[in-house]
C-alpha cells in the first residue's frame, strides 16, 4: 500500500498504522500485566492445576472443529446451489437463509432450548453443536455465494463438458478454488464457536461436558473475585485461536479481498 502513495501520504500513512497499533497493543498489555500480578507465572499454572482446564480444552475442541466442519459442508453445499446450480425456489430458500443474519441470537435461545429437549440431546455436544451451526451457517452463506458469483461461469461449463457431474465439479473444483472464502468462514466460525459461553451453560448441566469458557468462572465468587487468574485463564483460552489465526492468516487475507481468479 505503501509503495504506490508520495512521501506525505506514506508518513501519514504509517503514522495512523503506528497510533492503531499502539491502541490496540495497550490493551493487551494490560491484560498481560494484571494476569501475572500477585503470584506471577504461577497464575497460569494453578489455573491448570485447580480447574478442569484440560478436559474443557477438549470438549471446547470437539464442538468448535465439529460446528466448523458441518458450517463448511452446509454454506459451501448452498452457496454452490444459490451461485451455479440455481434451481427453482432458490432465490426464496437464500432469502430465508440469510434472514437468520437479522436475528439475535439471544432471541433464539428459548425455542432452542425446548427444541434440543423434545429431541432428547439436551447435555449433549450436539446441544451445543447444532444451534452453534444454525447460527454460523447465514454468514457463511452469505459470504460463500459471494465468492462464487465472482468466479468465472466459463468454469462450470468446461467441467460439464469434461463430463464431470455436479458433484464432481463440487468436491474437484470448486472446494479447491474456495480455500480463501473457506478459510474466513472457519475462522469466524471457530471463533464464535470458541469463545461461545451462554450456550453450554444452558444447554450443559454435566461438569465434565462443559466448554473452556466455563473456566473463570471457577476464580469467582459473591464474595471473591480473583482478578488475576480471571485474566491468566483467559489469555490461556485464546491463545488457539490466535494459534488459528496464525495458521490461516495467508488464505485469510486473500479470502477477504477475493473478488476475481487470476
Amino acid at each position: 500500500m505503501f509503495h504506490f502513495q508520495q512521501w506525505p501520504g506514506r508518513i501519514v500513512s504509517q503514522f495512523l498504522v503506528v497510533v492503531a497499533l499502539v491502541v490496540l497493543a495497550i490493551p493487551l498489555a494490560l491484560i498481560v500485566r494484571e494476569s501475572l500480578s500477585g503470584e506471577g507465572v504461577r497464575n497460569y499454572s494453578l489455573v491448570l492445576s485447580t480447574t478442569p482446564f484440560l478436559q474443557f480444552f477438549l470438549n471446547s475442541a470437539i464442538v468448535s472443529v465439529t460446528t466448523v466442519v458441518l458450517v463448511l459442508f452446509l454454506a459451501l453445499s448452498a452457496a454452490y446451489c444459490f451461485g451455479i446450480l440455481k434451481p427453482r425456489g432458490s432465490t426464496v430458500g437464500a432469502v430465508i437463509i440469510l434472514t437468520g443474519l437479522a436475528l439475535p441470537a439471544i432471541a433464539l435461545v428459548v425455542p432452542l432450548y425446548f427444541a434440543i429437549q423434545a429431541v432428547g440431546l439436551l447435555d449433549t455436544y450436539w446441544s451445543v453443536i447444532i444451534p452453534l451451526t444454525v447460527i454460523s451457517l447465514p454468514f457463511g452463506v452469505l459470504v460463500g455465494t459471494n465468492y462464487i458469483r465472482g468466479l468465472p461461469v466459463e468454469l462450470y461449463e468446461a467441467g460439464r463438458l469434461d463430463g464431470a457431474g455436479p458433484w464432481q465439479f463440487f468436491w474437484q473444483i470448486l472446494v479447491p478454488m474456495c480455500r480463501p472464502i473457506l478459510s474466513v468462514i472457519a475462522l469466524f466460525t471457530f471463533l464464535a464457536a470458541w469463545n461461545e459461553y451462554l450456550l453450554p451453560l444452558l444447554f450443559i448441566q454435566s461438569t465434565d461436558r462443559q466448554m473452556l469458557t466455563q473456566v473463570p468462572t471457577y476464580f469467582q465468587s459473591e464474595r471473591l473475585v480473583d482478578t488475576p487468574k480471571i485474566f491468566a485463564a483467559n489469555i490461556l483460552i485464546s491463545l488457539p485461536i490466535v494459534a488459528v489465526f496464525i495458521a490461516l492468516q495467508k488464505t485469510f487475507r486473500t479470502g477477504l479481498s477475493a473478488g476475481a481468479v487470476k
